[in-house]
């Protein structure tokens, strides 16, 4: 694992600025204390501060950026990974991998929120029924692809690739960790081991007020 590198308050300002350039914006307190509210949410192990989040809508679905950056305190937490996320209402469809504050850190935040604001922006239309289609689960743990599956409009669900629509350029921002999770889950496998497995221990927030869940339009 490379050093930490904690970002600073003039690079995280740079960093949000491009952010707001592409469309997002920050989340206010009053947003995210009413979501706590809303859904009693309970964190799995206690938290330094107020976090700065980012939001882009499109399509239906919402891109949310974490950054571990504390708003009131203007520095980092000190142990905090950085993620982005997709949901529809409020459940969520994809998470990236955990970004870790390494030298590249706001580089890599940056890039992989880019690339979920192009999923989202756009997400397919069902080649058969033009409804949108869902974002599913794969067979892989992050595994994702798009699906349509109205039981009145096909005898067979209609799938298309977690990839499609992307440009060239965001495909070959994913080629090289693609390669090095690849890398990765062989010497996993060599070893004995079950890739995954710290993913799968990680634990989640909590909803504490489930029938308040906003479901998917």
């Amino acid at each position: 694992m490379p050093s930490k590198v904690l970002p600073d308050a003039q690079a995280f300002a740079v960093f949000s600025e491009r952010l707001k350039r592409r469309g997002f914006r920050k989340l206010s307190r009053t947003e995210f204390n009413k979501d706590f509210e809303r859904l009693e949410l309970i964190a799995p192990s206690s938290r330094e501060g107020r976090e700065v989040g980012f939001v882009f809508h499109a399509n239906g679905l919402a891109v949310f950026v974490w950054t571990t950056f504390l708003a009131q305190e203007s520095r980092a937490r000190d142990k905090d990974a950085g993620w982005v996320l997709i949901k529809e209402g409020d459940e969520v469809k994809y998470f990236s991998h955990p970004l870790h504050r390494t030298k590249d850190f706001l580089h890599n935040l940056l890039g992989y929120a880019r690339l979920a604001q192009l999923r989202v922006v756009n997400r397919p239309n069902c080649p058969e029924c033009y409804a949108r289609m869902d974002i599913v689960r794969g067979k892989g743990l992050k595994a994702r692809y798009w699906k349509c599956d109205i039981p009145w409009e096909h005898k067979r669900a209609v799938s298309l690739p977690w990839d499609y629509g992307l440009p060239q350029a965001a495909l070959d921002f994913l080629r090289l960790p693609r390669k090095r999770r690849a890398q990765y889950r062989a010497k996993l496998r060599a070893e004995g081991k079950k890739p995954g497995t710290a993913l799968q221990r990680r634990k989640g927030w909590k909803v504490g007020r489930p029938d308040n869940l906003v479901p998917k339009q």
